[in-house]
């Protein structure tokens, strides 16, 4: 043998040892893998790499319009934060407002329950003041003609009232000035 099968025989003694295969079959294999791929390139190569195009333009499509709702929630999303804030500080005024103005309608029930309690203090007063009057005219009659009637037994004779009462009343007038 020479030395080129010796080699030869010792490479597939070493190849068949180490990998538990003939080299024959190992040389098939590879060119039924090689006949493979050029028969995949030259038929469906063409229609893989489409169908993988087209996969990428819709993943990219998707991604673009994932960013774009994204970026359009975050805009909502401020949007409504801002017409939160807004709708926060018209409640606020309305309450401020709806404040200021039942205090208003307080003081303004509180003025006119005072001017009222005034006018029947007044009106009060008055009352009193004309039945104290009205009083004393009855008491000072009373007097009069219990005064007359005291004059007529003392003096026995009868007297007018109306003389009596001029003189009484003047001498009341007096006694209430001191």
């Amino acid at each position: 043998m020479t030395i080129l099968d010796r080699l030869v025989s010792g490479v597939e003694s070493a190849v068949e040892q180490a990998l538990g295969v003939n080299i024959l079959d190992m040389i098939v294999q590879i060119a039924a893998t090689i006949i493979l791929v050029l028969i995949v390139k030259k038929f469906f190569w063409g229609r893989i790499t489409e169908f993988l195009d087209k996969r990428k333009e819709i993943m990219e499509k998707e991604l673009r319009d994932a960013e774009k709702a994204s970026k359009e929630a975050v805009e909502l999303k401020h949007t409504r934060e801002e017409e939160l804030k807004e709708i926060r500080l018209k409640s606020k005024d309305y309450f401020d407002n709806a404040k200021t103005r039942g205090e208003e309608e307080r003081q303004r029930l509180i003025d006119h329950g005072k001017k009222e309690a005034e006018i029947i203090i007044n009106n009060g007063h008055k009352e009193i003041e004309a039945e104290r009057k009205k009083a004393k005219q009855e008491l000072e009659k009373e007097v009069v003609q219990i005064a007359s009637l005291m004059a007529e037994k003392v003096i026995g004779k009868k007297i007018d009232e109306s003389e009596f009462q001029n003189v009484t009343i003047h001498k009341i007038e007096s006694s209430e000035e001191l």
